[in-house]
């Protein structure tokens, strides 16, 4: 008997713009397997989202690169 994963998790970051349905799923699937990975590949790829520690780190909302804070 082999086991097998059946469904793997997906993590994918999404803009918190009430009319904006944007979202971002990485390419990897590490990263698409761990939150953190993918809010860190979000970051590399443009998105406004919050470090994962550090300053700036408790802000609760992920944007697009169209609706990124300056």
């Amino acid at each position: 008997m082999t086991a097998f994963e059946a469904q793997a998790p997906i993590f994918e970051v999404r803009c918190d713009v009430p009319e904006c349905e944007a979202t971002f799923t990485p390419d990897s699937a590490f990263s698409r397997r761990h939150a953190r990975q993918a809010r860190l590949a979000a970051g590399d790829a443009g998105w406004d989202v919050p470090p994962p520690r550090g300053k700036g780190s408790r802000s609760l909302h992920d944007f697009c690169p169209e609706h990124a804070r300056c």
